[in-house]
């Protein structure tokens, strides 16, 4: 059994790292290091032993090895490595060396051990037993100082590639996965090999092995089995719901359970909300993150610490006391709501926390095209890129595989081209995430990504899941409503059973058939926290102004005169304002909290600005309220038009859902608005926060990214209702054994025949109604009218049809049985409303 051993567990790496740096050691240390090839790399080893000093063993190629050996003396004057067992002349002897290389001066005295400086052969210094000798007979090592072999061996267990930890601080790819000739390393994936392994006598760490010049251009191990990506390419979709304040990525298997994927964890989830992602980027080395970016298109080298994203970068942020000043000026929030930013031509600055000399504005990202032109290094720096670059990172790892198909789901109120600007700078960052070669950036077909929907419709989706909703079998009417950060996106719609041509082409079960999305842009939560923030910042005007606060103002607010110079979006007023923002979050929250008296802001000279805050509770409680009035108005006004066009006659609003997704549904003020104004039969859905005892149980906002996989494996579709027309809202159909019975209903689709009966005479009645019974109606009730459609004797004999061409008209003709009518043959329309009867011309 070998004497020295090797390992790279995380935990003996941090002890080894502790022990060569010599902290607190003392007499009789003795530290031995030399140079070595490990996996045909230059590797520097280092040893810290008492009373030992360990020699590795001579290649064959080799006459020495030079080894340095350091020793601690406490400053003791100069001392000899003596290779005998007494002081005298004749005892062949090493001198110290005059700068020392490991050690501290004075505290430590070194000696090299070379074919030209050692009085000992090689292989026979195992055989000796030196002693340090000073300048007086009581200044030696006692007992004598032992040598021995060195006999840790380097295997593939010893193997790793770094590269994801050093770029996302996600775990390394372990040696047994890249020597096994089953596995292997990705053709075109960057290397970064192992950089330290930890060296340990008889179970203790006692040194280490590191690795010499520079490691981001590692040659790959000749150990390293190659394998071909396209193997490892899964069936999986991934789903992405770009939130403003949060973003959720998951992802799911035909055959297995969605999995919710965080970035940028610092510690293990505790509650589901930990799932949800901060929309954030923090760059503590600005000029160094963008010169890697810029410097290579696929797999760029930015560091782990000198950016971070997600969880990693909120939780910097918020530390609070005077770095979150300096942390918020460095970091990027709320990264998709930049983008009307910068189509606003705001002018939006951002440096790094450790190189505030670096500047960087943001301009209008890359024009949203693919094609054979690909990445330029050139390009304008986008961060929903490089957000999309480090969830690819997460997502195709090499232990998990690689994904090839993502669903991207964002604010029901953006339009069309900053949708497709935001989906093209997804793929963009999710391309560079792959590796190199694997596949050209305008391959459509092998990197799949595509707009989920507006965020409303895949929420809407998995509510209807969890809230146990289906067509049974007439169409259910709902209303989905994402209150979010940066918006409310509302949906209507209908929620049915898929029709046969969308069974066959589709495979769809049930279909969402929903109107034009539509939002309420200013109602989202951090925009109406920034607007409180604002007012509270004007509010305190005099004193913000003298001592030059400079603050983010939100769109949404008029400047004051006297502090617009100080309303800009610079790090430090954006900074400035999400200080005050976290602040006074509770009073947006609801409950009775308590803020700090006072806040740190910085100013543009320098030193920091103490802000009272003194609010009036109830002041900013009622402008609240009049802000959720207001909204739930909005939604009442749209839900009025909506139905119209998929409301049921005689009550449009029965069997009505609202659900109620994003993060400002929670707040009570929502619901109970909604609860007061829409009529008691309407059913009103909402989520409730999972606790600590159901970790991984869907939240509010995980819902939307749940819905759009459960919308690809469970045989639900969705589509933009075609049919502009408001819903037919008549009973129209014939006189049968004194009962109307119905032939078209508010449930019929427009332009389709139905067939009613035999033609038994030339003029041929049609009775009909408003829809406002759904029970029996005799024939002769007084809200049953009657049509005379007079078609003819050549129509006697043969079956009679009718269809809906509008929400008051319908048209009568005649035709063989079982289809439609006959080409040529009469054709009445009947106008209900007016209740008049006319031949088609």
């Amino acid at each position: 059994m070998s004497l020295y051993e090797l390992s790279i567990d995380d935990a003996h790496l941090r002890e080894a790292e502790r022990l060569t740096s010599l902290e607190g050691r003392g007499f009789p240390t003795l530290v031995t290091r030399w140079e070595s090839r490990l996996f045909d790399q230059p590797w520097s080893t280092t040893l810290v032993l008492d009373y030992t000093i360990p020699l590795p063993p001579l290649p064959a190629s080799q006459s020495f090895i030079e080894v340095r050996i350091a020793a601690y003396v406490g400053g003791a004057p100069t001392k000899f490595l003596y290779f005998g067992t007494e002081m005298n002349a004749s005892v062949p002897r090493i001198g110290p060396e005059m700068e020392n290389q490991i050690g501290w001066t004075k505290q430590y005295q070194e000696y090299r051990l070379d074919e030209h400086t050692s009085p000992v052969p090689y292989l026979k210094l195992i055989q000796t037993t030196p002693r340090i000798y000073g300048a007086g007979a009581q200044d030696y090592y006692s007992p004598a100082i032992k040598v021995e072999r060195y006999d840790g061996a380097a295997s593939s267990d010893h193997l790793a590639d770094l590269f994801p930890t050093v770029v996302a601080n996600l775990p390394c790819v372990k040696g047994h996965l890249l020597t096994d000739p089953s596995a292997g390393l990705w053709n075109g994936a960057r290397y970064v090999g192992q950089t330290a392994i930890a060296i340990l006598r008889q179970g203790k760490v006692v040194g280490i092995h590191k690795r010499i010049g520079r490691t981001d251009k590692d040659a790959v191990p000749p150990e390293v089995k190659r394998r071909d990506p396209k193997h490892d390419v899964l069936k999986e979709w991934v789903s992405i719901d770009l939130g403003s304040s949060t973003t959720v990525v998951a992802l799911r298997g035909d055959r297995s359970a969605p999995e919710l994927v965080r970035i940028g964890a610092t510690s293990a989830p505790v509650v589901s909300a930990d799932y949800e992602n901060p929309s954030e980027i923090s760059f503590e080395q600005l000029g160094r993150t963008l010169k890697a970016w810029r410097d290579r298109v696929i797999l760029p080298m930015t560091r782990w610490g000198e950016v971070t994203i997600g969880h990693a970068a909120r939780t910097a942020r918020k530390r609070g006391g005077e770095e979150s000043i300096s942390l918020g000026a460095s970091t990027l929030t709320h990264l998709p709501m930049l983008r009307e930013r910068v189509d606003r031509k705001e002018k939006i600055s951002l440096r790094g926390r450790g190189d505030p000399e670096t500047q960087e504005t943001l301009k209008k990202p890359a024009p949203p095209i693919i094609d054979e032109d690909g990445i330029g290094a050139h390009d304008p720096f986008d961060p929903i890129e490089l957000y999309a670059y480090y969830i690819g990172l997460h997502v195709n790892h090499r232990t998990r595989g690689i994904h090839t198909r993502y669903l991207v789901a964002m604010p029901s109120g953006w339009n069309e081209d900053r949708r497709k600007s935001a989906l093209v700078a997804v793929r963009r960052g999710l391309f560079r995430s792959l590796p190199a070669g694997m596949m050209e950036f305008h391959d459509m077909d092998m990197l799949n990504v595509v707009d989920a929907g507006p965020a409303a419709i895949p929420f809407a989706a998995f509510a209807f899941r969890a809230f146990a909703v289906q067509p049974k079998p007439d169409p259910v009417p709902f209303v989905a409503i994402d209150a979010g950060a940066s918006e409310t996106g509302v949906v209507f719609g209908l929620f049915r059973n898929a029709k046969p041509d969308e069974q066959m082409e589709g495979g769809h079960e049930r279909m969402i058939e929903y109107l034009e999305p539509t939002s309420i842009p200013w109602f989202g939560g951090e925009r109406l926290l920034h607007r409180l923030a604002y007012r509270i910042y004007v509010a305190a005007e005099a004193s913000v102004g003298a001592a030059r606060v400079p603050f983010d103002r939100p769109s949404e607010e008029t400047p004051v005169g006297a502090l617009e110079h100080l309303l800009v979006a610079s790090p430090e007023g954006r900074a400035n304002a999400e200080v005050l923002k976290d602040a006074i979050r509770p009073l947006l929250e609801g409950g009775d909290a308590r803020l700090p008296k006072s806040i740190k802001l910085a100013t543009l000279d320098g030193p920091f600005f103490d802000l009272p805050l003194e609010v009036d509770r109830q002041a900013i409680a009622a402008e609240i309220d009049g802000w959720f009035s207001e909204a739930v108005e909005e939604v009442r006004v749209g839900l009025e038009k909506a139905l119209e066009k998929i409301g049921r006659d005689p009550d449009p609003y029965d069997g009505l859902r609202v659900m109620l997704g994003g993060r400002m549904s929670m707040h009570p003020a929502l619901l109970d608005k909604l609860t007061a104004t829409l009529p008691k039969n309407v059913k009103i859905h909402r989520f409730i926060e999972p606790d600590r005892l159901n970790l991984g149980a869907p939240t509010v906002k995980t819902a939307c990214a749940l819905g759009a996989l459960a919308m690809r494996f469970e045989r639900i579709g969705a589509s933009v209702r075609a049919e502009k027309r408001d819903a037919f809202k008549y009973r129209v159909g014939r006189n049968r054994h004194g009962q109307l019975a119905d032939v078209l209903d508010p449930s019929v689709e427009y332009d389709v025949w139905r067939e009613v009966g035999a033609c038994t005479k030339p003029n041929v009645e049609v009775l009909y109604m408003r829809a406002e019974d759904d029970g029996e109606v005799a024939a002769d009730d007084p809200r049953v009218e009657i049509a005379i459609c007079k078609l003819g004797a050549t129509a006697v004999g043969q079956r009679i049809y009718m269809r809906a061409v509008g929400p008051i008209r319908v048209e009568v003709s005649v035709g063989p049985p079982g289809g439609e009518p006959a080409a040529g043959a009469p054709v009445w329309w009947i106008d209900l409303k007016e209740n008049l009867a006319r031949p088609k011309a």
